[in-house]
């Protein structure tokens, strides 16, 4: 059942995207405003097909954390939200120009550790101050989706896009800049930047012990030895203290 529910998420994402980008301007690249439009109509639809968390201090919590964020690290052309959606995985996106939603399972998993929420909220806003999402696009990605769909291609076209693109990560440069900004926005927003450790190592050990809830997000966000050497490393540079937890 979470399998179906995660496929329909990233179809009905992939394909809105698609819808948005027929309004765009003509060229390779989207504009701040552009972004932030894609984004809101994206949002809307995912907030009428994929229900809320019903839990008002789960919103709360998100929400405080987040615009703590905005605060030290906000881009003023962008629109910033912070939801959960009611689903039982451990996981999270952002959608261009500010949207970001977290997985109720990702919630359940960190428990009352506001850094490890703080670090992981602050990697998906890296990705939208970055326009990750963007560079995707200049590449060809979605207008290859656009395409697909502009011409009423075969399903089984489509589905096969779809399909890469569900496996689809961001480069190893945007995950690492993500963890690097994200430790960054979470340090200077005053929670320890020392929750993206304790997060790494909490999907590991889920890992192990074979939890799919965690699948997708390994999937999207491959958890490699040296990511997690490269965000130690970074804790370190910007608190002049060693990183706490696992091996060093």
């Amino acid at each position: 059942m979470a399998a179906k529910r995660r496929t329909g998420l990233y179809w009905l994402i992939l394909a809105l995207i698609a819808v948005a980008l027929s309004g765009c301007r003509g060229g390779t690249t989207w504009s701040k405003k552009e972004e932030v439009r894609i984004g809101q109509e994206i949002a809307a639809e995912v907030e009428k097909t994929y229900k809320l968390d019903p839990d008002p201090e789960v919103q709360r919590r998100v929400q405080l954390i987040g615009q703590r964020l905005v605060a030290v690290a906000g881009d003023k052309d962008f629109k910033y939200s912070f939801k959960v959606l009611a689903v039982d995985e451990i996981n999270a996106f952002a959608l261009p120009g500010g949207p970001i939603y977290v997985f109720r399972g990702l919630i359940d998993a960190v428990g009352d550790d506001d850094d490890m929420l703080a670090c992981v909220l602050g990697h998906e806003m890296a990705h939208i101050n970055r326009r990750h999402a963007n560079k995707q696009y200049t590449k060809g990605l979605w207008a290859s989706i656009l395409i697909s769909l502009g011409t009423k291609g075969k399903v089984r076209d489509i589905a096969e896009i779809t399909s890469a693109l569900l496996e689809l990560k961001y480069s190893r440069q945007d995950e690492y800049e993500a963890d690097r900004l994200g430790i960054e926005y979470a340090y200077k927003a005053g929670y320890d930047p020392n929750g993206i450790v304790r997060f790494f190592e909490l999907l590991k050990a889920k890992e192990k012990g074979g939890d799919p809830g965690v699948l997708a997000n390994l999937r999207t966000h491959p958890l490699t030895e040296n990511r997690i050497w490269r965000a130690k490393q970074h804790i370190e540079k910007i608190t002049g203290q060693p990183a706490q937890g696992g091996n060093s």
